[in-house]
């Protein structure tokens, strides 16, 4: 009788060295991926606070101009990062906006009204700054001039409290 002997199957798997150099390189890599990734994302808590207000002051001019009405932007509790409505004059509720991050910080402000023809009563422009306690992220602006056009600007000199110059 002659016997058959079957080839030996390489074993499948990952070693525990194998596994444990792995799970270090993963680990040193995502250590320094973390504070690039925070940086990033309170950049884009900033973009997207300046962004939203600039659309809800469109929103506000349009509506002003389309209904022949004052037009409101109210920051809730008087701090921009607590979120804001548009409403009418009398008081009627047209937008809200959510509170933001509790990361930003921004200039506290008043209430801006649109006249019928788009532009701000008042005799001032308004000037909003978004910003954080990192210095790496750039402060937003959110600049209304008399005319009531909205733009963003972003700062460049480091320094949000003299705005975006």
């Amino acid at each position: 009788m002659t016997m058959v002997t079957s080839p030996k199957v390489a074993a499948r798997g990952f070693t525990l060295v194998e596994l444990i150099v792995t799970v270090t390189i993963v680990g040193v890599v995502a250590a320094l991926a973390v504070p690039a990734l925070r940086e990033l994302a309170l950049q884009q808590y900033v973009r997207s606070a300046a962004s939203d207000l600039q659309t809800a002051l469109f929103f506000a001019r349009s509506e002003a101009i389309k209904r022949a009405v004052d037009v409101q932007v109210v920051p809730t509790s008087g701090k921009w990062t607590q979120g804001w409505v548009v409403q009418l004059g009398d008081g009627t509720l047209l937008r809200q906006q959510s509170p933001l991050s509790d990361q930003l910080a921004a200039v506290a402000g008043s209430t801006m009204t649109y006249r019928n023809d788009g532009r701000l009563s008042g005799a001032s422009s308004y000037n909003i700054v978004f910003s954080t306690s990192n210095v790496k992220v750039a402060a937003r602006c959110v600049a209304i001039d008399l005319s009531g056009r909205a733009s963003v600007a972003t700062d460049t000199n480091g320094n949000p409290a003299d705005g975006c110059n």
